[in-house]
């Protein structure tokens, strides 16, 4: 029985010690990946257009606020107190508009890069993930600069090419 014992226990580990040897690990430079997909440089094309559709806006109202402003100027001495007042007003509202033109804008812009950029992403992690299952791999490591992998083994499989292939990227 002891001999019984000894043998299950000895074929335990050894089939242990096979399957860790099986199993496959990989990584890829998500970035990269990111990067080589043509529905990034679309969606950053959108984005600057965008962008420059809401600065050219705040430039229009800054150029008419500082109109308002020099012709205020210039007729300040005629005005009454109350018209010095009621002017004054009408240029901080307007100054307030501006600003809050610009919060909005820039609030309105973030949210339309993370529409945008956010299905990019979800179908380059779902491309990795059907990639690794196919492949076998246990484990896809990110090698992006500023991930937490400290090392990584020549053993490691980069799987960007299969992924880019799968994706249909050509170089």
């Amino acid at each position: 029985m002891k001999k019984f014992l000894t043998i299950c226990t000895t074929l335990l580990l050894l089939s242990g010690i096979s399957y860790a040897q099986t199993q496959k690990f990989a990584h890829i430079d998500f970035e990269k990946l990111i990067d080589a997909m043509p529905e990034k440089e679309v969606a950053l094309q959108t984005l600057q257009k965008e962008y420059k559709e809401a600065q050219n806006m705040i430039e229009e109202m800054s150029v008419e606020l500082n109109k308002k402003y020099m012709n205020a100027q210039k007729s300040l001495d005629t005005l009454s107190a109350l018209g010095r007042q009621m002017l004054e007003e009408e240029l901080m509202q307007q100054q307030q508009r501006i600003q809050m033109y610009q919060t909005n804008a820039e609030q309105r812009l973030s949210e339309r890069r993370e529409s945008l950029l956010n299905p990019i992403l979800q179908k380059a992690q779902n491309s990795v993930k059907e990639v690794a299952e196919k492949e076998g791999f246990i484990y896809v490591f990110d090698t992006s600069e500023g991930s937490q992998i400290l090392y990584f083994s020549a053993k490691s499989t980069d799987i960007l090419s299969l992924v880019k292939k799968h994706l249909g990227i050509t170089e």
